[in-house]
């Protein structure tokens, strides 16, 4: 990255660095870690994004009422950023990859939600719920399950204390799941390259792995946190695979490639894709919506 062509005069020098403090603050700490001046030398450069998720999901998040006033009706229903379960509020990347929702946008995302959540609060007054004394012990068991099971399969532990046949540990099933992410959704080691068959394969060794996160063991609430860390991410690729696998495109050169379907296509797929979770039968549903241009081409 030939940073010393592009910053050659002081007023562009300190853009650049606030740039990249902005938006890309790992470079930065490349730089001081590296005794790298940017503006004398350049710097080396590997495209590459986290394996957990495969390729790069930009644009991808919750679907949030937009602002009335200035949102169309296809977009507004509700407070502004509100998800489409009543009293969820999201806000910047969660709601949509886009560069100003990096550093210096995220506040301001953070605050038209917390504005929201309040205005919402103040308006309908929602009651405390009230959960039945058998739903919280029974939430509790499943939350707690993974301490459970390293109690029960740790006497089964290998010489080298790292394996049981009774539990997996979450740097294990992080593993497996950043192995299938690059190698089955266009990650590194496939040069960012996926396909439907690739696809649908990995769709079943993700559910494999889903269902082996019942074994999940956590020796502390250090580990008991990184396993349900693991399970939400899971989820996440799930999604990221199914919307990938469902638009039969390639909507992002340069991050991503489908193989069966090399191109932009913006007749068929210039539009969102919607997706469901049903966590009483597992199941997914994917349908697309309409874009609407609200500011002009």
């Amino acid at each position: 990255m030939h940073t010393e062509d592009a910053l050659d005069t002081k007023e562009k020098e300190e853009a650049g660095w606030e740039d990249f403090l902005d938006m890309t603050i790992s470079q930065a700490k490349v730089w001081a870690s590296q005794n790298i001046d940017p503006k004398e030398k350049p710097s080396e450069l590997v495209p590459t994004e986290p394996y957990i998720m495969g390729s790069h999901a930009v644009n991808a998040g919750a679907w949030v009422s937009g602002p009335g006033g200035i949102a169309p009706d296809e977009y507004y229903w509700s407070y502004n950023r509100m998800t489409t379960l009543k009293g969820l509020f999201a806000a910047g990347d969660a709601v949509g990859g886009a560069a100003h929702k990096f550093s210096s946008g995220s506040f301001t995302e953070g605050r038209i939600a917390g504005k929201s959540a309040v205005k919402f609060l103040r308006d309908n007054e929602p009651k405390l719920a009230e959960i039945d004394g058998e739903t919280i012990e029974r939430y509790k068991t499943e939350i707690f399950q993974p301490l459970e099971n390293y109690e029960l399969g740790r006497s089964f532990l290998t010489p080298k204390g790292i394996i049981s046949p009774h539990y997996l540990v979450p740097p294990q099933g992080l593993k497996r799941l950043e192995k299938i992410m690059d190698e089955y959704s266009a990650g590194i080691s496939s040069n960012y390259t996926t396909n439907a068959v690739a696809m649908k394969r990995g769709l079943e060794l993700l559910d494999m792995l889903q269902e082996d996160l019942q074994l999940l063991g956590a020796e502390d609430l250090h580990q008991l946190q990184r396993a349900w860390e693991l399970h939400h991410r899971v989820m996440t690729a799930q999604a990221v695979m199914r919307h990938t696998l469902f638009r039969e495109e390639t909507r992002w050169p340069g991050y991503y490639y489908r193989s069966d379907f090399p191109r932009i296509d913006d007749e068929s797929w210039r539009a969102f894709v919607v997706s469901r979770y049903d966590a009483s039968n597992n199941s997914w549903t994917l349908e697309k919506v309409p874009l609407i241009n609200i500011i002009g081409e």
